[in-house]
């Protein structure tokens, strides 16, 4: 999905691709209808863990928004594989947010396996902020609830 909205510089997040990684279809649909509203982004989805690694060793992505809770392969197994380069040398140090709705995870997340976390239910401001955060400012490991 690439998406060209010129009417909202802001929302200019210049050409970047992003992986979501969710296993709940209605958390990818509300997701989805974020970023159309971003210019210049193209996003692909993945229903788990070890569909992001594949899709990660076949395609280029500046970031991943991943749910922390789900089948196969659950948030930090992911993470953790990336980080060891199963998906290669290039994606050791991708930036990668985490997603939850369980504030406890909060805790258990701040390492050095995940950049940003967001507590679902995100707004489209927070989520911007996250990826901005990540993407250009340097800022990592911070916790976002909204």
């Amino acid at each position: 999905m690439n998406n060209s909205n010129p009417t909202n510089p802001a929302l200019n997040l210049e050409g970047k691709q992003f992986l979501i990684v969710d296993d709940d279809p209605i958390i990818r649909m509300v997701m989805s209808s974020m970023f159309k509203k971003w210019q210049n982004t193209t996003v692909e989805m993945a229903n788990d863990g070890s569909q992001a690694l594949e899709k990660l060793r076949q395609s280029y992505f500046d970031l991943i928004i991943m749910d922390l809770h789900m089948p196969v392969l659950n948030g930090y197994q992911t993470a953790k594989a990336i980080r060891g380069g199963v998906c290669g040398e290039f994606y050791k140090n991708i930036p990668i947010i985490a997603i939850t709705a369980d504030l406890s995870e909060i805790g258990k997340t701040q390492s050095k396996i995940m950049d940003n976390i967001l507590t679902k239910p995100f707004n489209n401001d927070s989520l911007h902020s996250a990826i901005h955060r990540c993407l250009f400012s340097g800022l990592h490991l911070s916790a976002n609830f909204t």
